[in-house]
């Protein structure tokens, strides 16, 4: 580990924290606005260096550091006629964080935000923020990084933004690799290399999903976690729907192929493989404004092969009683409390698009398939996942400490907030708004060698 000193913006939970402390880093300024923000920081890290609202700090009261970070907010630049660069910047929260570098000159700046940065406003969001960054004296580099690849079971991409002080590193073209391509980075790479400043980072390989979704389910759950029987009765009904719209699963559409149908309903059918059966992981997690009651991934279990009231695989203390459908079991034990038995390798864990929401959803599956990751987690929505077996489920959201795993927290750190008094709620909104914490090690393993030599 080398020893340096970072600033923490827009810190929210601390996922930048998480990471960063590993490699031998000091944390001597981070600055948040969400009072439960405040409070969970607190918990985790001290508020020693903790700092309030960053459009009301100055910059001179910033202390000298190697290391910039921030998850930013994304705003909309107004960018009228010729002006560009710092200041287009101004009003944004983009440029709180440009005048503190422009300001102190650290030798590196880590900034992470949404995927669609890179082709916001047709690209000008971006086009300013990377002039903005070359005008202070930056070299720049950037990629889409899914956290996937990085041993959690989420499907998240976002963009990471690396800046380098140009007196410590040679500007140089993008690389024809990456710019390779019709996708979204490359596209951005060949519009951004004509005019910026650049050199080429040694971001962390994206090859390899090695985390599943059920590797970080919680084995004991609650009740209170679970879909009501009517909820969970018609979202299975989607699961097993026999109409080719966009509710069917791969099940749904084999055992529909194997019928014959009119030819428009064959065309829906082939449609549908081609835009959503895609090999995946969890969809993401996101959180809902404070007040809305719900949170987190629901989870539909199947439920293991009974005997009379007997688990069959030997958990005989768990008591099932089923509905008229046969659908949404109630687990209830001998001693009177509720837990989930461990899921059996045998069982499905399908990823459910916000479950709670019936009427009202994001765009894409509402199931996902067996195996695949979660969804994106969020501030603004919350998933679930299904669990079980054909044509028995159950639904429930995920658990707080679930979006946690999922986002590379240490249970340690989840814990420390509970003890702390931070609600449900404020949980599951603080890990859809936080960073992947494997990421952003990945990143740094490569990053901090750049400063720390020199």
């Amino acid at each position: 580990m080398s020893k340096f000193t970072y600033v923490s913006c827009f810190s929210g939970v601390g996922g930048f924290e998480q990471a960063l402390n590993k490699f031998g880093g000091e944390c001597v300024f981070a600055s948040e606005f969400d009072k439960f923000a405040q409070q969970s920081y607190t918990a985790l890290y001290g508020d020693g260096h903790l700092h309030g609202d960053i459009t009301k700090i100055d910059e001179k009261d910033v202390p000298e550091h190697d290391l910039l970070v921030g998850g930013f907010p994304c705003q909309s630049f107004s960018v009228a006629g010729k002006r560009k660069g710092l200041e287009d910047a101004r009003g944004t929260l983009f440029f709180e964080i440009a005048r503190i570098a422009s300001e102190k000159q650290p030798k590196a700046l880590l900034l992470e935000n949404v995927k669609g940065l890179v082709n916001h406003d047709k690209g000008k969001t971006l086009d300013v923020m990377i002039e903005t960054l070359n005008d202070i004296g930056y070299v720049v580099d950037f990629d889409v990084l899914n956290s996937k690849y990085f041993g959690v079971p989420q499907n998240r991409e976002r963009i990471f933004i690396v800046a380098i002080r140009e007196d410590l590193v040679d500007s140089e073209p993008f690389s024809e690799e990456s710019t390779t391509g019709q996708t979204i980075v490359p596209k951005g790479k060949r519009r951004i290399g004509e005019w910026a400043k650049t050199f080429n980072f040694d971001f962390p390989e994206q090859a390899e999903v090695t985390t599943r979704l059920r590797d970080i389910l919680e084995s004991n759950v609650d009740e209170k976690y679970y879909l009501d029987e009517e909820k969970t009765a018609k979202l299975v009904a989607q699961l097993e729907a026999k109409k080719p719209d966009e509710r069917m699963s791969r099940q749904a559409i084999e055992t529909f192929n194997e019928t014959e149908q009119p030819k428009e309903h064959g065309d829906m059918i082939q449609a549908y493989n081609r835009q959503h059966l895609k090999d995946g992981i969890c969809p993401t997690l996101t959180t809902r404004p404070e007040g809305f009651k719900t949170a987190s991934l629901p989870i539909v279990e199947s439920e293991p092969q009974m005997l009379g009231h007997v688990d069959i695989r030997g958990n005989d203390s768990i008591k099932r009683t089923y509905s008229t459908e046969g659908i949404s079991p109630t687990l209830t034990t001998m001693g009177g409390g509720h837990r989930e038995p461990k899921i059996a390798e045998a069982q499905e864990v399908r990823p459910v698009l916000t479950p709670d929401r019936m009427e009202k959803r994001q765009n894409g599956r509402r199931f996902k398939e067996d195996g695949e990751e979660s969804v994106t987690l969020t501030s603004q929505d919350r998933h679930g996942i299904a669990i079980g077996n054909p044509p028995k489920y159950r639904i429930r959201k995920l658990t707080p400490l679930e979006t946690f795993r999922l986002q590379g927290f240490p249970d340690e750190a989840h814990q420390a907030l509970v003890d702390a008094g931070i609600s449900d709620s404020q949980r599951y909104k603080m890990a859809g708004n936080a960073v992947t914490v494997n990421v952003i090690e990945a990143i740094a393993e490569r990053l901090i060698p750049m400063i720390a030599e020199r």
